[in-house]
């Protein structure tokens, strides 16, 4: 399921073109070229650097089983790289409209509400990037 939840955030964040034109990418960019600025993962499949930013990383955080056996309460976290801190929050803004107080579908996937619960900036330890964190709670139904 938490991959598939990944799959939804990333479809989500792709089908807007703005927050594309922010990665320097359009929608129908090939998947050669997006894997380059979209990590689905906490370790960035390349090295993250001041000429390979603007890039995200999405991974999934511990959750657990609602009182409802069926129903999990995950979370999820978007970490954001620009050039500058600004760079940074305006993906992250960006991500926040398209991802908070809405569901997240993709095939085979669905979600109930997707609330943001904390955002800020962190230490990239990265000369000439820097970083703003996003961690959303998202409940979804579990599926066998």
């Amino acid at each position: 399921m938490s991959l598939q939840l990944i799959d939804a955030v990333q479809s989500a964040l792709k089908a807007d073109t703005e927050f594309m034109n922010m990665m320097k990418l359009t929608p129908s960019s090939p998947s050669a070229e997006v894997v380059k600025r979209f990590t689905k993962g906490m370790e960035p499949e390349i090295t993250v650097t001041k000429d390979t930013v603007p890039h995200i990383c999405q991974y999934v955080m511990p959750g657990r089983y609602a009182a409802n056996p069926l129903v999990f309460e995950g979370k999820f976290c978007i970490d954001f790289y620009g050039k500058t801190a600004y760079e940074a929050k305006l993906l992250f803004e960006r991500s926040f409209k398209l991802l908070h107080d809405r569901r997240l579908t993709t095939q085979g996937f669905a979600s109930y509400l997707c609330v943001l619960t904390y955002d800020a900036d962190f230490a990239t330890g990265i000369q000439g990037a820097k970083g703003y964190k996003a961690i959303f709670d998202v409940d979804y139904l579990r599926m066998n």
